[in-house]
């Protein structure tokens, strides 16, 4: 009973550190479209 809790947590913790992961890696894609539509850049 005890391997199959350990086995349960192992799997729930690899699944958040993936989604951490995924989060941190979207944001870096998601900000400069963000900041691109908050502030527009006239090309000149």
């Amino acid at each position: 009973m005890d391997k199959l809790i350990i086995k349960i947590l192992i799997s729930l913790t690899v699944v958040l550190i993936l989604f951490i992961i995924y989060l941190g890696s979207s944001d870096f894609i998601i900000n400069p479209r963000l900041i691109e539509s908050e502030f527009p850049i006239e090309d000149q």
